[in-house]
């Protein structure tokens, strides 16, 4: 079906049979993501608020949300929009606080969470990165803290729109705390039509989506090339493979488990990556990330090409960095990937210094690799 002109359905307070029956539910950060989770919940019947910026809140009051998927378009004009945490703080606590925030933002939200008395029975965070749980769980407490995962690419092409690209994918959901059971939150996903499935291990499953985010994601970034044409280039394709095996030696050393994902087999890539020749994998990861990600670029590209003085590689290629050091690993390909964004999106380097410029990054990188 064309996306451009789909089959329209429109939803308002009374054409929810459900609406007020259900969970009060607070997106912080309604950007594709929140939007898209917090949309299809709302059309579940959940009183749905989303926290986003003053461009989302204008279209939603004036246009309602709009849901783009291959099956049509939904108009919702129930959700609510509003522009800080402030004023989606209320007297009665919401029932779970969803947050997708950038990973550099997390510290912030909590912050204002705090500031404005928002109080929320859970918290769950569908973040990229394998710090924001923690960080979570140290002002919330461990046992208030639902780990996702969203793996399905959505974006934004215009405030208060959301379009699912591919249905490949869906959602992880884990607890924080060993003992508890996040059953009933895996329901209320999967009765909103996004797939979800449960992980008893988080680190396991954040790890493993953290190993998907590495592909194809930093040096598309600092070079603005597409993640197809990343492993098209078999020089590029190898600093690639060299990142990920520095991943998974890491989770070796800290003893997490590579596990499966909706839609994606990542235990199969993981053995990939160890074990084939590149010759026979770059292909093979070329593919993976056109039918994975589809039209939308990299995470880190985004960013840049937003002009963003900061990305979340820090969280990404930088959590190997930081764990390696724990554990006593050297993982100086993420760690050069990591060093080289970052001053690139702070304006240390100017991107026309090696954006579409392959040979500059990879000798960056063997110049900071061979400094130790």
């Amino acid at each position: 079906m064309d996306l451009e002109s789909p089959k329209r359905r429109y939803y308002s307070p009374k054409s929810c049979s459900r609406q007020g029956a259900g969970m009060r539910i607070v997106v912080i950060g309604a950007g594709a993501v929140g939007g898209w989770v917090g949309g299809r919940l709302a059309v579940a019947g959940h009183t749905v608020t989303l926290v986003g910026r003053p461009a989302l809140v204008q279209a939603v009051r004036r246009e309602g949300l709009r849901l783009r998927s291959p099956d049509g378009e939904e108009v919702l004009w129930e959700v609510t929009a509003v522009a800080s945490i402030a004023e989606a703080a209320s007297s009665d606590p919401y029932d779970l606080a969803l947050v997708t925030v950038k990973s550099y933002d997390t510290e912030a939200v909590i912050a204002e969470v705090k500031a404005a008395g928002l109080e929320a029975r859970y918290f769950l965070s569908l973040q990229n990165g394998v710090f924001n749980e923690e960080r979570l769980a140290a002002a919330f407490g461990a046992e208030r803290i639902v780990a996702g995962t969203f793996l399905n690419p959505v974006s934004v092409p215009a405030p208060g729109t959301v379009v699912l690209e591919k249905r490949k994918g869906g959602v992880g959901l884990a607890p924080l705390d060993p003992g508890r059971s996040v059953a009933s939150w895996v329901a209320a996903f999967n009765e909103a039509g996004l797939p979800t499935r449960a992980y008893a291990d988080y680190r396991a499953m954040k790890w493993s989506k953290l190993l998907l985010n590495l592909i194809g994601n930093a040096s598309a970034a600092i070079l603005d090339l597409s993640s197809g044409a990343v492993f098209a280039h078999p020089r590029l394709c190898r600093l690639e493979l060299r990142a990920m095996r520095e991943t998974l030696a890491v989770m070796r050393r800290l003893s997490i488990p590579v596990v499966a994902l909706p839609g994606y087999p990542v235990p199969l890539l993981a053995w990939a990556v160890r074990w084939l020749p590149a010759p026979l994998l770059c292909p093979l990861l070329r593919r993976l990330v056109a039918g994975g990600r589809g039209a939308k670029p990299p995470s880190l590209l985004i960013e840049m090409r937003r002009g963003r003085r900061r990305t979340e590689v820090e969280d990404l290629n930088g959590a190997v960095v930081h764990w390696g050091a724990q554990v006593g690993l050297e993982t100086p390909v993420n760690r050069a990937l990591t060093e080289t964004l970052s001053r690139l999106a702070e304006g240390r380097i100017t991107w026309d210094e090696i954006r579409h410029r392959p040979e500059t990054l990879l000798a960056v990188v063997e110049g900071m690799v061979g400094r130790g």
